[in-house]
């Protein structure tokens, strides 16, 4: 059965002829008297005396029409809320980012961009590099927030998943305090440094090997602890439990409060782009001003 067949019913029950009905309906009468038919036929028995005229509803569809007025009224607001359900859904921007960057550079970032385009609805799904990769590329976010350096192979199809950088950073290499406020670790110390370290797979993980190629000093690490998310190296580095390679922004606030100290030089330093990634397969007028604006940015 469909919905027309019952507004069908409804706009027949009224008028009572036929031909009017269907001018009501904006349809053939032809095409008209074919739905009545088929609701006849769905509901087992005649709904309406054509033996009189104007045609009247029979036992039957008398008893029927209180259930169409129902089913009527009942679809109608179902369709309305899926469609105010469809329109709020379209309104949020969704995006993917790397568990540091959600925590440290997100938000901050976000209240920027608010002050260009007024208030917009996000969700923020926080994920590793493969799962913020794997959100793009099916199509279930808008914008994914990464990490890029050249050293490093991330999105090659520029084209479908254009890309700009929104910001920039510098992984640079910390330690936790002493009860003096002296770092507990240093480079030029002799014995080996108990290190703190992302999986050697993970793009942070690769940065940070090339940080220590860099200062010559990849073999006087010892991994004592491996963690895939900055934030976790930062608390297990407070804790005072080895070196950890950072990306500055994360850092920042405890390296002002006196709560880690940075121990590298600038010369294995390494900078790191943040950038902004979106999907051409997906577009709407919002996502489309808000892309615009963030290559501005």
């Amino acid at each position: 059965m469909e919905l027309d067949w019952l507004e069908d019913f409804m706009a027949l029950s009224s008028a009572g002829v036929f031909a009017r009905a269907a001018d009501a309906r904006n349809i053939s009468q032809s095409a008209f008297t074919r739905r009545i038919k088929n609701l006849e036929n769905w509901a087992g028995t005649p709904l309406f005396d054509r033996s009189v005229h104007p045609v009247e509803l029979t036992p039957a569809g008398k008893a029927f029409k209180p259930t169409a007025v129902e089913t009527i009224k009942a679809l109608t607001l179902t369709k309305e809320d899926i469609r105010d359900l469809s329109f709020r859904e379209a309104e949020a921007l969704d995006f993917v980012a790397l568990h540091t960057l959600a925590i440290s550079f997100f938000p901050s970032w976000l209240t920027g961009m608010v002050a260009n385009t007024g208030p917009v609805k996000t969700r923020l799904f926080a994920e590793n590099f493969s799962g913020c990769a794997e959100a793009i590329l099916s199509g279930s976010a808008d914008f994914m927030m990464c990490y890029h350096h050249p050293s490093v192979i991330s999105i090659s199809d520029e084209h479908r998943y254009p890309s700009t950088t929104i910001a920039r950073d510098t992984m640079i290499a910390v330690s936790g305090v002493d009860r003096h406020g002296n770092p507990k670790f240093h480079f030029e110390q002799q014995e080996p440094l108990p290190y703190l370290s992302y999986p050697p797979d993970t793009f942070l993980g690769r940065i940070s090997t090339v940080c220590m190629e860099r200062g010559k000093f990849l073999g006087r690490l010892k991994s004592t602890y491996e963690n895939s998310m900055s934030e976790a190296l930062k608390s297990a580095c407070l804790e005072g439990h080895g070196v950890a390679f950072l990306p500055a922004q994360a850092a920042e606030r405890e390296i002002e409060l006196g709560l880690l100290k940075k121990i590298s030089q600038p010369s294995f330093e390494l900078g790191i782009d943040i950038k902004l990634y979106r999907s051409i397969d997906r577009s709407r007028p919002q996502l489309e001003r808000f892309w615009m604006l963030a290559q501005k940015s």
